[in-house]
Formats: structure tokens, C-alpha cells, sequence
């Protein structure tokens, strides 16, 4: 009976871990980076040369506000993102129907500046939980391969519970390719088990609502919450010409709201027709709230303060907060980068797997070969689609028209043009040349990050030096491994 389980739960395993395996690498390596994404937009943007802890001024505020206030009367709502320690500049946004765009403005003089239109690092998060696909599909593309992953998860441990322990520390790296593989996953998945597991759930927890529409998750969000008289003060569904009231000066409103939020720094500013609401930064702390501070317009009187109260409310803020990760400082935020690609490594270790316990009676098979052409997409044709995207981010025109865009347009290209590749060569028994082409490409585009950034930004590399050398590091690093298994594949087919 135990056999027949174990049996049951390999089959499960394999399956679920290598149909969700192939998305599931996608989604970890970009969450992973997205923990740096703001960083990595100043690395797109090198004209951003605002020192961190620029202290923002009311001359600035009152910059931002006249802009927000024009562009609502034409009927262009925005709101106005606050500098932060990791993002020092004022940011006056709306939404495109896509993304949240806008000017930034020096946080002293208010003076725009004329930074590049990029995607940045909001497309490592964006495609992170949508896979870049539009409305809910996006989402259970993303959702329902993390569930199948927690499957993968528990039926490995009922799989390799019994023998965990002798595998792990007898770690036979140097027996045969197969033996060591399964090794190295079994090693790496126990060490990353806790956070793997972690982060899918509280990543499945986000979107539940889509999956169960019957909970409610987004009432949990507000649970405790009091009714403050801005949920009166919403303008009216059908409002031809709703009349937005004059901006007081924000600085003292900045000033007041700090009490009411419980000392907490203020992150964004939404704006109204007759009321602005002040919410709290979500670096404030592990609890990712919605709480703000209401003040009516345009005396800036104080309406009243929406604050979270309720175990079942803050249990789940804590869990959003876990996930998000935007409390952590700069150590917490290496930890959760080094731990998202150590788990992307248990992924891609299965995904090998796969192939490898298949190949000698399946390997003449088109679908083998189809599978492994998906495998060597995701695992090399990735990485080099996100380093073609900073390389775009730098060498197009600075000026060009939907510049964002064709970033991300590149993106895809590169990563279609490698999917096309790897399936012809696979399909055609080709697949060892393929790996070997796909992984010197990927070497010399993570390595070129270096020079491609002294080259055409050397003056930003003194203004945020740390920025700059952890995303040339990063390039050299995937580098240095995408040459390693290169020599490893060429001492094979020697």
C-alpha cells in the first residue's frame, strides 16, 4: 500500500511540478528581481541622479500639486507618489490603461526631470503576477500553477520522507548525472522548503477572491475599519463636469497626518473633487494597510482617519506584507532575492529531472522533444529576453515615442525568436546545439551589462554606485553560471 502511494504521489509530482514548473520559473525569477524593481528602474534611468534622502520640500509640493490640479481639470486624474529611502524622487502618476505613468520631480525644486520612458522594474513585477496578460486571465495563469506547485510540494515530501535524510547528507554530487541532480534538488529544496512554500501561499492568498469568488477577501482588507465620511464624499457615478476644488498647500497636511497614522511616513496622495486622502507608506511596516487620513478641500480640514482593526484584518495585511516584501530593508531584501532564485533552482533541478528519467525511452518521441524545447525556453530563453530588455532599455532612442513599449516589445521578440529556436532544434534531435547557442547568448548578454552601462550612463555611476554595481554584479554572476554549464555541456558532447 505504501509502495502503491509513493507510486501515485512520484506520478504526481513529476506532472504537476513540470507543467506548473514551466511557469512557475518565470514567475519566481521575476518576483525575485521585483524585490529590487525600483532599483532597477534607476538603473534604466540614469538620468535620475537624485541623492537618497533628499529632503522634499514645500516648494516641491506645492510644484506637484498645481501640475495634479491642471491635469484634473482637464479631465486627467492622477495622484502623487511621495519620495521614499529607495525612490528619493516626487512622482506625479495615472494610470494608462496599463501601467502607472508620470513625471518625477526633484524632490527640492519641483524642476521635471527628463528621465527616459522605460518599463522599468514595474514589468518584472507586472509580468511576475500576470505573465503581462490583461484581466483576470493573467492572474489564474499565475494562481493555478502556484496551487499545482504546492501540490509538487507535498507529494515530494511524501515521495522522499522516508530516505530524506540519508540523501541529503551522503550529497553524492560526483556519482552519475542523474544521481547528483536529484541530490542537488532534494538538498536545495529542503533548505528553500520553508520560504518556497512561504511565498507561493501568501502569493496564491493575494488573488484567492479571483480563484473562490464566494470569499469575500477584500472586505477582510477593510474589517474592523470604521466608516469615515469620505465613503460620503465620493463623487457621484454619473458626474459630467465634476468641479475639483483648489490645493491647499500639502507640506502642512503632511505634517498633520503623521498623528493620525500613528507617526507612520506617508507613501501616496490620492486625490478628489472636494477631499485628498494621505495613506500610510507601505514601508511603514510588515503589515501591508490601506490606512490614510482624510482632509477636505480646500481648507484641508481633517475628515476623519480609516484604520485597520481586527485579527482576522491584520492576519491577512501580515501575510500581503510577507509576500510584497516592501518593509524589508536592504539585508531582508538580498534574502528574499537569494532565496526566490535558490527556489527557482529546486524548479529548474525538477525540470531537468523530468528530462533526464524520460530521455533514453522516450527521447525519440516528438513530444519529449517538444518538452524539452519548453524546458531549455524557459530556463535559458528567459534570462536572455530580461537581459535584452535592460540592453533595450539603454541603446534605443532616449526620445522615442512609446519608448516602454518597444522595451517590452523586445522583450518578447528575443524571448519568441529563443522558443522558436530551441523547439526546431529539439523537434530535429538538435536539442545539446541548442543549449550550448542559447547559453553563450545569455553569457554575453548578462556579461555585457557591465560595459553597456559604463558606456552609455558614466556619469550615473557615481551618482547611485551601489544601484549600478548590484545589477552589473548580477549580470556577471548569470554569466559566470551560463558559462559553466556551457563547459559542462561541451565536455559531454566531447
Amino acid at each position: 500500500m505504501r509502495e502503491t502511494l509513493r507510486t501515485r504521489m512520484g506520478w504526481l509530482h513529476a506532472w504537476t511540478g513540470f507543467v506548473g514548473g514551466l511557469v512557475m520559473v518565470c514567475v519566481f525569477v521575476t518576483g525575485s528581481l521585483s524585490v529590487f524593481d525600483t532599483e532597477i528602474t534607476r538603473w534604466m534611468q540614469p538620468e535620475v541622479r537624485v541623492a537618497p534622502g533628499t529632503p522634499l520640500t514645500p516648494a516641491a509640493l506645492d510644484v506637484a500639486a498645481r501640475m495634479i490640479h491642471e491635469g484634473e481639470t482637464h479631465g486627467i486624474p492622477a495622484f502623487l507618489a511621495l519620495p521614499s529611502p529607495r525612490s528619493p524622487t516626487l512622482k506625479v502618476l495615472h494610470y494608462d490603461g496599463r501601467e502607472f505613468t508620470g513625471p518625477q520631480l526633484d524632490p527640492q525644486t519641483g524642476v521635471i526631470i527628463p528621465a527616459r520612458q522605460t518599463a522599468g522594474g514595474e514589468f518584472f513585477f507586472r509580468f511576475h503576477y500576470t505573465l503581462c496578460m490583461q484581466g483576470p486571465a493573467g492572474i489564474l495563469a499565475v494562481d493555478i500553477p502556484a496551487i499545482g506547485l504546492l501540490v509538487a510540494i507535498g507529494s515530494g515530501l511524501v515521495i522522499h520522507i522516508r530516505a530524506l535524510l540519508p540523501d541529503i547528507v551522503l550529497l553524492r554530487l560526483s556519482a552519475t548525472r542523474l544521481r547528483a541532480w536529484l541530490d542537488a534538488h532534494l538538498l536545495t529544496g529542503v533548505l528553500f522548503l520553508p520560504f518556497m512554500v512561504m511565498i507561493t501561499y501568501t502569493g496564491v492568498l493575494v488573488h484567492v477572491d479571483r480563484l473562490l469568488p464566494a470569499i469575500p477577501v477584500t472586505s477582510l482588507w477593510s474589517q474592523g475599519r470604521p466608516v469615515s465620511r469620505s465613503t460620503a464624499i465620493r463623487p457621484p457615478h454619473v458626474a459630467p463636469s465634476p468641479v475639483f476644488q483648489p490645493l491647499p498647500p500639502l507640506a502642512p497636511l503632511l505634517a498633520a497626518a503623521r498623528a493620525p497614522l500613528g507617526g507612520r511616513e506617508a507613501g501616496f496622495i490620492l486625490f478628489s473633487p472636494d477631499h485628498l486622502s494621505i495613506f500610510a507608506s507601505d514601508a511603514s511596516g510588515p503589515f501591508l494597510t490601506r490606512d490614510h487620513a482624510d482632509f477636505h478641500l480646500p481648507d484641508g480640514a481633517l475628515l476623519a482617519t480609516a484604520a485597520t482593526s481586527g485579527s482576522i484584518a491584520r492576519s491577512v495585511q501580515l501575510l500581503h506584507g510577507l509576500h510584497y516584501a516592501r518593509f524589508a530593508a536592504t539585508g531582508l531584501r538580498w534574502l528574499y532575492l537569494v532565496s526566490g532564485l535558490c527556489a527557482t533552482a529546486v524548479i529548474a533541478s525538477g525540470l531537468v529531472l523530468f528530462g533526464m528519467k524520460r530521455r533514453r525511452d522516450r527521447g525519440h518521441t516528438v513530444a519529449f522533444r517538444i518538452g524539452e524545447g519548453l524546458t531549455m525556453t524557459t530556463l535559458v530563453g528567459l534570462p536572455a529576453s530580461l537581459c535584452a530588455l535592460l540592453w533595450a532599455s539603454r541603446l534605443l532612442p532616449a526620445t522615442l515615442p512609446g519608448r516602454d513599449g518597444t522595451e517590452i516589445t523586445v522583450f518578447f521578440t528575443v524571448w519568441g525568436l529563443c522558443a522558436l529556436h530551441a523547439l526546431t532544434c529539439a523537434v530535429t534531435g538538435r536539442g545539446l546545439r541548442a543549449w550550448r547557442t542559447q547559453l553563450a547568448m545569455s553569457a554575453v548578454l548578462a556579461g555585457g551589462l557591465l560595459p553597456l552601462d559604463g558606456l552609455t550612463a558614466p556619469a550615473a555611476l557615481h551618482a547611485a554606485p551601489a544601484i549600478h554595481a548590484a545589477v552589473d554584479g548580477m549580470g556577471l554572476g548569470a554569466a559566470s553560471l551560463a558559462l559553466y554549464v556551457l563547459s559542462h555541456l561541451r565536455d559531454r558532447a566531447a
